[in-house]
């Protein structure tokens, strides 16, 4: 039997990786365990960043690296896993998406894009002091939606004509299933006084959680900053 050698970017260099039993890999000599869940998950130590050397290559799930987006390495965490990264030099806090593996160094938890080491303010350096938390209902209670109103949306496009929805519909839902969410997409028309919108909608949604994760995901993609939309 053939042994299968992949690679990661893991935030240094690219580095094969022999994948071992399920949940587990391998690297230069060490064996990793990827968590079965994020939930409450809380740890402080030291991010470094990534750049320009991996701008547009693969990360570990298979999406492309951007240096200019939000996102993030990390050992052991499931993907992806969306968390907040805040500087304990300077207070800066910054929420992102957990989407490659690394950094392979002991002394460091997770690796940053280069646009979030920027709103770190640690880009013109290679590390800072970190705290790391998932963001789920364990470490912020107060974003699961206890809300009054019966739903929200998020709207993410409005156009003239139904083809331009359509079309963006399509992608969404697309992006939605590639990310694991079941929310549906959906188009409505509204008037108005030049005519008619057509609006492209996502929900219903009753977390702030997944509403962050949607934002997040979606603006990744290049394909704007939805809308809240309350409905009563």
């Amino acid at each position: 039997m053939f042994a299968i050698v992949t690679f990661v970017l893991g935030g240094c260099e690219a580095v094969p990786v022999t994948p071992r039993e399920p949940g587990t890999y391998e690297v230069f000599g060490k064996t990793y365990r990827v968590m079965e869940e994020s939930q409450g998950y809380l740890e402080i130590g030291i991010a470094s960043w990534y750049g320009t050397k991996f701008h547009g290559r693969l990360t570990a799930n298979g999406e492309t690296y951007d240096m200019y987006g939000l996102s993030a390495a990390h050992k052991s965490l499931p993907l992806p896993t969306f968390v907040k990264v805040t500087n304990l030099d300077n207070g800066k806090s910054v929420e992102l998406r957990v989407n490659d593996r690394g950094p392979f160094h002991e002394d460091r938890v997770i690796d940053l894009s280069w646009a979030a080491a920027r709103q770190l303010e640690f880009d013109h350096q290679g590390t800072a002091r970190v705290v790391v938390e998932a963001l789920d209902e364990i470490n912020y209670p107060d974003r699961v939606n206890t809300a009054s109103y019966s739903s929200y949306y998020l709207q993410v496009g409005a156009f003239s004509q139904a083809d331009g929805a359509m079309s963006l519909l399509s992608a969404i839902q697309q992006l939605m299933n590639m990310n694991g969410y079941e929310f549906d997409v959906r188009t409505l028309v509204s008037e108005i006084e030049t005519g008619v919108l057509h609006k492209v909608w996502i929900g219903p949604i009753h977390n702030e959680l997944y509403e962050h994760e949607l934002t997040v995901i979606i603006e990744a993609a290049g394909m704007g900053s939805p809308l809240k939309v309350e409905v009563d």
